[in-house]
Order: C-alpha cells, then sequence, then structure tokens
C-alpha cells in the first residue's frame, strides 16, 4: 500500500477585523428600506436568509474607498 501525502500549501491568515457598524438582517429588512433610509445609512448591512449571508449592503463611498485600498496594496 502506498502512502500518499499531500504538499502543504502555505497561505496567508489575516485577523478579521470586527467592525461594531456590522449589522445582520434579514430579506425582509432590505425590502422595507426607501431612498431616504438608504441615504442615511449608517451601518454595513449583511442580508441573510435562514442564518445563511447572501449579500453585503454598505455605502457607495465606503465601497470606493475599499477599492482605493486594493488598487494601493497592488501597486
Amino acid at each position: 500500500m502506498v502512502k500518499q501525502t499531500w504538499p502543504r500549501m502555505r497561505r496567508q491568515v489575516s485577523i478579521p477585523y470586527l467592525d461594531p457598524s456590522v449589522q445582520h438582517v434579514g430579506i425582509s429588512r432590505l425590502r422595507a428600506l426607501n431612498v431616504t433610509q438608504l441615504r442615511e445609512l449608517d451601518k454595513t448591512l449583511v442580508i441573510q436568509d435562514n442564518d445563511k449571508p447572501l449579500a453585503v449592503l454598505l455605502k457607495y463611498e465606503h465601497f470606493l474607498a475599499m477599492q482605493e485600498k486594493i488598487l494601493k496594496s497592488e501597486e
């Protein structure tokens, strides 16, 4: 019998940033939001169904800041 060994893959693991402004909500909360509420949104929403995360809703300005940081780190 031949023993098969798997090559060890190194992967970089970072400590997740815990943001107190993240709020987990259901689909019904997303449906209830109107334009004014979206404009005034100060939290990042994790939309979930049956405790399974489906999407993340955040302000467009925050999205742009994230993209800028990614692009700068790739330079």
